[in-house]
């Protein structure tokens, strides 16, 4: 049975990331672009990013304007393909799929079918690829009132004295890497910023599995689960009652 965590009204995502790594095998990142009709209809918008490298003669460059000759050597990176209001990106690289979505978020089924959606686009492409890393990554931030004792909002913290720091916090921040269990882990940053009024807490998971499997929907949708399941209980974990009901 699925876990079951508490309902936020208003979730504090800013930024919900999926992303799949595999091996490149015999395709090429043009072979893409035979996504790229029916992409089009959800990103009307696409860049191409180009990376070129320039050998120039040894001799040395005279000051001034002149004429030089050297070689050049440019390629492919990606295709990043844009919502019209440029909130959702999708970025096509080597070996990589990133789908980036900065709207307001409104539950997990929904992120779920979005990434499926696409993936069903690549999936004649992508059959039979080997898949080296799943990973989803929930940015999510808080604005608070005021921050002079971190365990009002959070369970973990880092200390710097017994009874506490003796002034008030302008900036505060943390990294953690979690060993979840063999091929599966996960990144989580806390950072705290103050602004003129307010302070901004950003809480920043990150969750990887890296065990290889052959691309297959419905297995990467379980990947998924899990990884949510993961992140979940490393954000609920984490955060007090406090933070819930800013949440509500």
């Amino acid at each position: 049975m699925a876990k079951m965590w508490p309902k936020l009204s208003k979730p504090p995502v800013e930024v919900a990331l999926f992303q799949l790594k595999f091996e490149m095998g015999n395709t090429a990142l043009s072979d893409f672009l035979k996504c790229d009709s029916q992409l089009s209809k959800y990103f009307p918008k696409r860049n191409d990013t180009i990376e070129a490298s320039i050998n120039l003669p040894s001799s040395s460059i005279p000051l001034g304007v002149s004429k030089i000759s050297g070689t050049s050597n440019a390629k492919m990176v990606n295709y990043v393909y844009y919502s019209e209001d440029q909130k959702c990106k999708l970025t096509i690289g080597e070996g990589s799929l990133t789908y980036t979505d900065e709207r307001d978020y409104i539950g997990w089924d929904e992120f779920e079918r979005i990434v499926c959606q696409y993936l069903m686009v690549f999936a004649p492409i992508l059959e039979k690829h080997i898949i080296t890393r799943i990973s989803i990554r929930f940015i999510n931030q808080f604005v608070l009132d005021e921050f002079e004792d971190p365990t009002v909002y959070f369970k973990t913290i880092i200390s710097s004295a017994e009874n506490g720091v003796p002034y008030p916090l302008i900036k505060y921040g943390f990294r953690l890497m979690l060993d979840i269990k063999e091929g599966v882990y996960s990144i989580v940053n806390q950072n705290l910023d103050k602004t003129p009024e307010k302070y901004l807490y950003i809480f920043d998971i990150d969750v990887l599995n890296k065990s290889n499997l052959i691309f297959d929907i419905s297995s990467i949708q379980s990947v998924l689960q899990e990884l949510r399941e993961v992140k979940n209980d490393i954000f609920f974990s984490n955060v007090t009652d406090k933070i819930i009901e800013l949440c509500n």
